[in-house]
């Protein structure tokens, strides 16, 4: 059930959505191209309906003083959990949760040419959130979203953060710029308040924050995924690094290197060339190259000079690849070309048909990749509250969580949580299939 706490006699089900939906008009055409317009409703809230309670147990053997949360007594009251699968014994927690959500709608209409942008691409983000009501409502909780519009502006978002509500927020999701999110930051660890930055990739905070979450994978992490997948699928083969210089390079190529050289593993950086001589490279044994460019024509002239020698290589590079036009893909799969993502749906996946398929009976379009982080991120939210309360990090910490576009593998660095995540699909048999074991 839907409720709406907003002044007005509380609707239910279906009803509320539509009210939901009448009073801004915010029409998204930058990222993709919308059939219909679509509105969201400013610093309202929803509220999910509590379902049943889980099964008491009792059990006094986890160690719940670790990452900076509050001591729990020596006998404690714990429940029985199913969570993805697996079962945890969890200290009973409440099961009314308010969640914060901070992001830069502009919904005052007067806007620059990056506002407007901004405001479209945090449209799709929002209705991709709308499209994980239903399974949220299928949770043992009750779940209140309090939306704000921080208009990307420094003094609103104080002006948020002062609001009385804010003080009995469980959990905040944005906002979504740095200088902003460091605010966000202090205000929630001095509450001890979780955040999740949604879009943009912190590295550092200052001094430690156990309640601070990046939800993207930053390109350290990816980097960090990949050498996992290198180890556990080639071990004693060689790694090639071919580095043209531009974007993609600068920002994984140079974390690549980076992370080699930090795990001391071996590999050779090659300046990219459109007659390298590979075999100088190669040498006799089997070798994995990493492939950074993003040009096809530069691809193409690699994959060329490579034919014939596919028994003994695998050629790696971005999922960007796939959107590729006139390609041959016979001489691919000549060359074991597999691809490196941080967003499973851009290639069909049993996992994201779920959200697929709700996200086009609703919007009559299919979801971008801010459609599916909402989805993605404000499920994820849900359902480690629901499970474990205030004490999900120990739980899921340097643990894999699947959804329909990412993986939430959280891991505890210096400065705060980051996101390990990095998937890879292999071209075999002219299909895309994702590698799973690493």
């Amino acid at each position: 059930m839907i409720l709406a706490p907003n002044h007005q006699q509380p609707l239910s089900g279906n009803r509320f959505l539509w009210v939901l939906l009448i009073p801004i008009s915010l029409v998204s055409c930058a990222a993709f191209r919308k059939t219909q317009p679509a509105k969201w409703l400013e610093n309202k809230v929803i509220t999910t309906s509590e379902k049943k309670k889980d099964t008491v147990v009792n059990d006094t053997q986890n160690d719940f003083t670790r990452l900076d949360i509050e001591p729990v007594k020596d006998e404690v009251t714990y429940t029985s959990v199913e969570f993805k699968g697996d079962y945890y014994d969890v200290p009973a927690h409440k099961k009314n949760f308010n969640i914060a959500i901070l992001l830069p709608f502009h919904s005052d209409a007067v806007n620059s040419v990056s506002d407007k942008r901004r405001a479209n691409l945090m449209l799709e983000y929002y209705q991709g959130m709308l499209t994980a009501i239903a399974d949220i409502e299928a949770l043992n909780s009750k779940f209140t979203l309090h939306f704000f519009d921080t208009d990307n502006d420094t003094n609103k978002l104080k002006a948020i953060l002062r609001k009385p509500e804010m003080e009995n927020i469980d959990l905040i999701i944005g906002p979504t710029d740095e200088p902003q999110l460091k605010i966000a930051a202090y205000f929630a660890k001095k509450r001890e308040i979780p955040l999740f930055s949604p879009i943009t990739v912190v590295q550092k905070l200052g001094t430690n924050n156990p309640f601070f979450f990046n939800l993207n994978p930053s390109d350290q992490m990816q980097a960090k995924d990949f050498l996992r997948y290198f180890k556990a699928n080639h071990p004693g083969e060689k790694l090639l690094i071919v580095r043209d210089g531009k974007r993609y390079d600068l920002a994984f190529g140079n974390a690549l290197v980076q992370e080699c050289i930090a795990q001391k593993i071996n590999y050779q950086a090659v300046p990219f060339s459109k007659f390298l001589k590979w075999d100088d490279y190669i040498g006799n044994g089997k070798a994995v190259i990493v492939h950074t460019t993003l040009d096809k024509n530069n691809l193409t002239y690699s994959v060329n000079g490579l034919l014939g020698k596919g028994d003994r290589i695998t050629l790696v590079g971005p999922e960007k690849w796939l959107e590729f036009s006139d390609i041959d893909y016979n001489q691919w799969s000549k060359v074991n070309i597999s691809f490196i993502t941080t967003n499973k749906a851009s290639i069909a996946m049993v996992s994201s048909s779920a959200m697929l398929s709700q996200y086009r009976s609703m919007y009559k379009d299919d979801p971008s990749t801010y459609a599916y982080m909402g989805y993605d991120q404000l499920l994820f939210a849900c359902e480690s509250l629901d499970a474990f309360g205030k004490y999900f990090p120990l739980f899921i910490t340097d643990k894999s969580v699947s959804y329909s576009n990412t993986d939430f593998h959280l891991v505890k660095t210096a400065s705060c949580f980051q996101n390990r995540f990095l998937q890879v699909f292999k071209f075999e048999e002219l299909a895309v299939l994702p590698v799973t074991n690493y």
